[in-house]
């Protein structure tokens, strides 16, 4: 498994958190994608969220994870 790390804002108070995103990779593609862990003040907090806040966590990270594809090689992921 690869991880890339990126941070976002999240929740009422929008909150700075980091992303730990973990994929597998081939010589073609990624796949097997999704969020490993949620950072908050130095501890994993990935448990705290609800489905709908998750969801949308997910969703933004798939789309950073693509755009990062697209604008470095994956060999710098």
């Amino acid at each position: 498994m690869n991880t890339w790390e990126f941070d976002t804002t999240t929740g009422a108070g929008s909150e700075v958190v980091t992303i730990v995103y973990e994929y597998e990779q081939d010589l073609d593609s990624t796949f097997n994608e999704s969020i490993r862990e949620v950072w908050f003040e130095g501890r994993n907090c990935i448990g705290l969220f609800s489905d709908e806040s998750f969801k949308e966590l997910e969703c933004e990270a798939a789309m950073r994870f693509q755009h990062h594809k697209l604008n470095y090689k994956m060999e710098d992921v």
